[in-house]
């Protein structure tokens, strides 16, 4: 069986988001040849090569990301269709719903959907009309590098680097409404500690959503509280998640929610909502918030910093067990399966 994978999100914009990542690490698991499949990486969307299956694992509602033609057995994955469910927040305009309109075509001469949870596989059945049997959950995984750092110099580097508290509150991602930033400033003050914020688009001062979270700072008088970093490396990031007190993620929606593995395979506590695939990948290994009450995030967040050392030793063990159930060697397999079945 010969098998394409389309790899242009680690080309674009996309590289240094969860979309490049995801693709990123899914190839570089096929590149160890663990399996008799002959793979071949291609970058250009519109011309596969030859072979029995071609898999984009990147899927974009409002452009024309997946062509309409079908030539071979086709996979595609789609993380989460966030602005279907909640459009309001999400405005695109008639071009953007016209693409979607092509796009939804181009499903239809689709063998199989990957999804990264069951609440997205929910969504995708009921915002696109695609035939539940065909859609596969696989559960993503943080990168087998992150894990608890004991080496003190390397830890003091990246907090010099990045001129980090001794004491402070993580956030990673991204700044869109679901995100619940907002609510998360007024947490932060609430609980007056300090906030170290890691992501590109946080420090795009282009962007209306970076606009309004730096007014809200100003606004409520946290300028020497926050820190946003921008985009770090992957192994800056990973000292980033062991100097933290803890990471929070208090979405009102995700599709999935790799922060939360990524900071529990450091070790690193972590408060987020009970939203979601939130609730569905944690197991309980979080402390859960409501998203729509900055007072109880901000309660959350002090009751994990109140926490003893042995109340914190024994929550770290239970992290980092939780978090090594998922792996990318997991994640490969399960996608191989997916490209048998559609044969």
């Amino acid at each position: 069986m010969k098998v394409v994978v389309d790899i242009s999100p680690t080309l674009t914009g996309h590289s240094v988001r969860g979309i490049g990542s995801y693709t990123q690490k899914l190839v570089e698991q096929f590149k160890k040849g663990e399996s008799k499949i002959d793979f071949e990486f291609f970058e250009n969307p519109t011309s596969p090569p030859p072979a029995d299956v071609v898999h984009y694992p990147y899927f974009d509602l409002f452009f024309h990301t997946l062509p309409i033609k079908k030539t071979v057995s086709r996979v595609v994955t789609i993380h989460d269709v966030i602005p279907l469910v909640f459009p309001d927040y999400f405005p695109v305009g008639i071009k953007g719903y016209i693409n979607l309109f092509f796009q939804k075509k181009a499903l239809k001469n689709v063998d199989a959907i990957i999804c990264d949870s069951q609440t997205s596989k929910k969504d995708i059945v009921s915002k696109l009309s695609f035939p539940q049997d065909k859609i596969h959950v696989i559960y993503l995984a943080a990168s087998s590098n992150f894990n608890p750092i004991t080496d003190e110099n390397t830890l003091f580097s990246v907090s010099k680097k990045y001129n980090l508290p001794k004491k402070f509150v993580l956030y990673v991602g991204d700044v869109n409404w679901n995100k619940n930033i907002l609510n998360l400033l007024e947490a932060v003050k609430i609980a007056k500690v300090k906030l170290v914020m890691v992501g590109k688009a946080l420090t795009d001062d282009s962007l209306t959503q970076v606009k309004e979270i730096d007014r809200i700072i100003k606004k409520l008088g946290l300028q020497k509280q926050v820190i946003k970093t921008g985009y770090v490396s992957e192994n800056d990031l990973i000292s980033i998640y062991n100097l933290a007190s803890l990471t929070i993620l208090p979405s009102f929606y995700e599709g999935f929610g790799l922060p939360v593995l990524e900071s529990m395979a450091c070790s690193t506590p972590v408060v987020c909502s009970n939203v979601a695939s939130l609730s569905e990948i944690t197991n309980n290994s979080a402390i859960f918030c409501d998203p729509a009450d900055p007072n109880n995030i901000a309660r959350n967040i002090t009751r994990v910093l109140n926490l003893s050392k042995k109340q914190r030793q024994n929550l770290s063990q239970k992290l980092v067990k939780h978090a090594s159930k998922f792996s990318w060697q997991k994640v490969a397999r399960q996608t191989i399966n997916v490209y048998k079945s559609v044969l």
